[in-house]
């Protein structure tokens, strides 16, 4: 048993003397346990079965199992104790949402992080200096990451966002900021809405701005996790300079348990922290900045929301968007039409327009059909 608990949580045998330790892989085991519990209770209840519940048990169930999923996945209490970092072998593990690497409290790898991880590995014998601007250019050893790509394909074609909406650590940070109590900046989509507005013209402009921002998601993952590592220089360019959940749940953590740390702390960290701060201030006032235009972990998930397995489907008998319903559309916090786009690559499956559905047209899950065995539109309505 002692050789188990040593070997998945990456311990010397000496360091179960030390009493803080003991006490935090005890913590440990009872959050795991405690995680698992409400998982299981969660299924019993079938309170996944979002159809069955009105929109606000619907969103009560989807934050508890944010909540649970991001101390599930960050419960290595040794590291939030200890203020280090979780070096056992589930570390190669991906986790699908945005958790970093060196979150005290994290058991496996971003997947962004891995990526840009392996894309970082330079090969010595083919780097070079370059006298024009004094720097070392490193040459990457691999062009691919296979099994973070793979990872990340076998994930969309099951679910595809459906990560980002439930099981998302900072999708949850920024959920929980929304709750905030200020004035919202939610504009509508409806055009008889925008019409009775006093500057729809100003609305249709803030409409737009809004779309062509939201290609700037798929702008970072080329240039910033793929392209720049690859073909300028071996250096995890995203990690290290954009990226706020980093920041938030690993760099911040680490720096105020590490006095060394946060000497060291230069004009990168400060370049993070105003990256950080901007993302945190505007999610008070609009809904998921971050995974809207910035996040290059859901542009990847949004391809195969299409075509995954999971999907959400219409079922036009009972939909009454010829009656003037736009009840879906409106309580949308993506801002998307569930009924003209049901697979939406912007759709994060959070399940609001389902639960919010007064004639429970939308259905989304593993099936298209519905129990009497009509079949359920998934495709774009022309």
């Amino acid at each position: 048993m002692k050789d188990f608990i040593l070997s998945l949580f990456g311990l010397e045998e000496a360091a179960l003397s030390d009493p803080v330790v003991v006490a935090g892989v005890i913590l440990s085991f009872v959050l795991i346990a405690a995680c698992i519990a409400v998982f299981i209770t969660l299924l019993v209840k079938k309170r996944y079965q979002i159809t069955r519940w009105g929109n606000k048990t619907w969103q009560r169930t989807k934050l508890i199992t944010q909540t649970t999923w991001f101390v599930l996945t960050n419960s290595f209490m040794v590291g939030w104790l200890k203020g280090t970092i979780y070096q056992g072998k589930l570390k190669y593990i991906c986790v699908p949402g945005m958790n970093c690497y060196s979150c005290p409290g994290a058991w496996g790898s971003c997947p962004i992080g891995a990526l840009q991880a392996v894309l970082d590995d330079s090969d010595p014998s083919k780097s070079w200096f370059d006298p024009k601007t004094s720097t070392f250019v490193q040459y990457p050893k691999y062009w691919i990451a296979f099994y973070v790509i793979g990872f990340l394909m076998i994930v969309g074609a099951v679910c595809g966002r459906f990560i980002c909406g439930l099981l998302c650590p900072f999708g949850w940070i920024q959920d929980l900021l929304y709750k905030i109590p200020v004035k919202k900046l939610k504009l509508p989509r409806d055009e008889k809405r925008i019409n009775a507005m006093k500057h729809p013209g100003r609305v249709r402009f803030f409409l737009g701005v809004d779309k062509y921002l939201r290609y700037a998601k798929y702008a970072f993952l080329l240039i910033m996790v793929i392209f720049l590592p690859l073909i300028v220089r071996a250096n995890p360019w995203f990690c290290k300079y954009v990226c706020p959940s980093g920041m938030l749940i690993g760099g911040i953590p680490l720096m105020s348990m590490n006095e060394s740390l946060a000497s060291a702390a230069g004009s990168l960290t400060l370049l993070k922290c105003c990256i950080l701060v901007s993302i945190v201030v505007l999610s008070m006032f609009l809904y998921r900045p971050f995974c809207r235009y910035i996040c290059p972990l859901g542009a990847i998930y949004s391809f195969f929301n299409p075509i995954s397995l999971y999907r959400y489907g219409i079922d036009d008998s009972k939909c009454n968007r010829c009656k003037g319903c736009h009840a879906c559309a409106n309580a949308c916090p993506m801002g998307v039409d569930p009924v003209k786009t049901p697979n939406s690559l912007e759709c994060i499956r959070c399940g609001t327009c389902s639960a919010t559905c007064p004639q429970k047209a939308i259905r989304p899950g593993f099936k298209v059909k519905t129990a009497e065995g009509v079949a359920l539109r998934t495709k774009k309505n022309k």
